[in-house]
């Protein structure tokens, strides 16, 4: 199973809007500049299928995902599975639940996320993760 990244997004500061990258460093605790960096061994990065959101008619970066990933179905994704994101090798951690936040950014859009809003990696070997990588399962 191989797909691109789309788009990539770090949140310097909780509340603040996420900043498009071309390319970015992950490495142990997440994705550089990145608020969520080394708060959770669990929650690292946020991996989204470019699908879902075009599917939702959703802008990249609107809903807090760090990577847009076309080509592989990220919900299809097994906790433990490991996969090589450009220069970097994550696992799979968790599903991402859609919180309160995303009725803020659009009446419903919690709902419609359900069981659709993305994974989380954790980051196992650290690289450089650059828009229009590989993504592969490995």
């Amino acid at each position: 199973m191989r797909g691109t990244i789309r788009a990539l997004f770090v949140k310097p500061e909780k509340g603040n809007a996420s900043i498009p990258l071309t390319e970015v460093h992950a490495d142990d605790g997440g994705l550089t500049g990145d608020h969520h960096k080394s708060s959770s061994r669990k929650r690292q990065i946020l991996l989204m299928s470019g699908t879902i959101m075009d599917q939702l008619g959703l802008v990249p970066g609107t809903v807090y995902e760090n990577v847009v990933v076309d080509g592989i179905d990220v919900m299809a994704l097994q906790e433990g599975q490991q996969l090589q994101l450009g220069g970097a090798r994550v696992s799979v951690t968790m599903p991402c639940e859609p919180c309160i936040q995303m009725e803020r950014i659009r009446k419903g859009l919690q709902d419609a996320l359900e069981n659709r809003r993305g994974m989380f990696v954790r980051v196992i070997t650290p690289g450089l993760v650059k828009v229009s990588d590989i993504v592969e399962l490995l």
